[in-house]
């Protein structure tokens, strides 16, 4: 028996209760969220693929690949292989339904494939097996256990091979090698993926799945301005050496609003993310995840070959749920929504070498200052709550990226030829010789820089600190000298050294 309809809003594939026979044998739906399987619309004519993190019995990899409707599937044991001299063992399982490729959560204990699945990655694939000239159909491929594809995912990337081994004695499940084919997407080395235990459409880890799924009440509301949040895990320590939970981050961002949106306001918004903590790796979003609530102001920015969907932050809802994500440092674009090409600022990253203490940032700092007056350029400084300081020219947006980074890199090699020893502006470190990095390259089309305002994922919980120049000068403050724990008291002080900059708009035009 085939079900099928026809509907105008995509292509809707009628999938065979025969080739589910098997997946539905083995399940209970009135026990697992599971989707039973029937008729589904596919949006775009590409067929697509889904790689699930499935932490059963034993920790694997499920390979499915859409194919005439239902998900041809297999375990991956050992993971997704990068390296093309590296083979992993694949192993053939039951065809899922072409709606499994969504499902993510926790199957209960006592069903078949009990544990947390994730969908670790998902994109559209491109057949790419050819005989005598012409493309051999894809059920073709796989009867004949031979696949080529090339991947379009958020990790996976690039030509994969799947093959399969000869049936052995005893042997109750078909084997195939799969293969990263050469290509400019391979690594030679052990390299894994980054964000592996990331999913790529909730962006959870396999452990919140698990509580999602386990405890939703658990997780309280969180009331910022007209929006309710419901926020979780807010006891999960994200700086264990100072015990900072993701529910201080919260209460930060939900505080510092009225001081940071200012300079968040219609930009693009690139996410540090470290949903496991600082002392794991993070890793940098720029698209917005297919679970943001519909309130979060969107950005479709056109890329080669495609298109990024941004965050923008315009109020402190927006920050708060960022922050809930586990986004300790939002990074913003020079430019703003409606004038992408022309930034409104041109950015100095004075950057120390590993020898350099910051009295050498200080000085640069200063005399950066004096160049860029002598340009007829007001100009303002934060530290970067790393290692550096930022000096910010604010501008009219009447000057394209790449003038501005023409401009930013002439002030810059000035700078250095006064003191060639100390200043450089050599991108790669091994060339640099300790010496602090004048770094311009901030200034070019979606380059981003850090907001102010923003925690640093380091030790500490540091805070990017606009600051005024006396402040500088005076040679108390480093470049983390505020937190989370006393910028506050800081504002309360001085208030905001910045506030000012906001309505300063200066011309490159004699300049660039």
């Amino acid at each position: 028996m085939v079900i099928g309809i026809v509907s105008l809003s995509g292509v809707i594939m009628a999938t065979s209760n025969k080739k589910l026979a098997s997946y539905q044998k083995t399940r209970d739906f009135t026990a697992t969220t599971e989707p039973k399987g029937g008729t589904h619309v596919r949006q775009g004519k590409q067929p697509i693929f889904v790689i699930h993190k499935h932490a059963a019995s034993h920790l694997h990899y499920d390979f499915r690949i859409d194919v005439d409707g239902v998900l041809v599937s297999w375990a991956v044991p050992k993971g997704i292989p990068r390296n093309p001299a590296v083979k992993r063992l694949a192993i053939q399982t039951e065809d899922h339904p072409y709606e499994y490729a969504s499902f993510e959560g926790v199957i209960p204990e006592g069903n078949y494939g009990a544990g947390t699945v994730m969908v670790w990655d998902k994109g559209t694939y491109r057949n790419i097996k050819e005989k005598d000239g012409a493309l051999v159909p894809m059920d073709r491929c796989v009867k004949q256990g031979r696949i080529e594809i090339e991947m379009r995912g958020k990790k996976l990337k690039g030509a994969y091979a799947l093959i399969r081994t000869k049936l052995r004695e005893g042997q109750k499940k078909q084997h195939w090698l799969l293969i990263k084919m050469n290509d400019a997407y391979a690594r030679h080395d052990d390299a894994g993926f980054a964000q592996d235990d990331i999913s790529a459409t909730t962006g959870r880890t396999m452990a919140q799945i698990a509580h999602k799924n386990s405890a939703v009440e658990d997780d309280p509301a969180y009331k910022v301005g007209r929006r309710t949040l419901q926020v979780s895990n807010l006891d999960k320590v994200l700086f264990p050496h100072d015990g900072i939970t993701k529910g201080e981050l919260i209460d930060y961002y939900k505080d510092i609003a009225p001081y940071m949106l200012p300079y968040m306001k219609n930009r693009a918004v690139t996410m540090h993310r470290f949903p496991d903590g600082i002392r794991h790796e993070g890793f940098y979003q720029k698209d917005i995840g297919d679970y943001f609530p519909d309130w979060i102001k969107r950005a479709v920015i056109p890329k080669e070959g495609g298109k990024n969907t941004y965050v923008v932050c315009n109020d402190a809802a927006t920050l708060v749920y960022l922050a809930n994500q586990a986004c300790i440092t939002p990074h913003i674009w020079l430019s703003r929504i409606d004038k992408l090409d022309y930034p409104d600022r041109m950015i100095f990253d004075l950057d120390p070498g590993k020898n350099n203490d910051f009295a050498v940032v200080r000085e640069a700092a200063l005399s950066l200052r004096s160049l860029l007056e002598e340009c007829g350029l007001q100009s303002f400084v934060m530290t970067t709550g790393a290692h550096g300081v930022h000096i910010v020219v604010p501008i009219d947006r009447k000057t394209p990226f790449d003038d501005v980074r023409a401009c930013a890199r002439s002030i810059a090699e000035k700078l250095v030829v006064q003191d060639p020893k100390k200043f450089t502006l050599e991108a790669r470190v091994a060339k640099r010789h300790g010496r602090l990095y004048v770094d311009v390259t901030r200034n070019a089309y979606a380059q981003t820089g850090v907001c102010p305002y923003a925690v640093r994922a380091h030790q500490g919980a540091s805070v990017a600190t606009p600051l005024s120049w006396d402040e500088l000068e005076r040679g108390t403050i480093v470049a983390d000298t505020y937190t989370i724990k006393n910028i506050f008291a800081r504002l309360k002080r001085v208030g905001d050294p910045w506030e000012k900059m906001r309505s300063c708009k200066q011309s490159l035009k004699k300049l660039c």
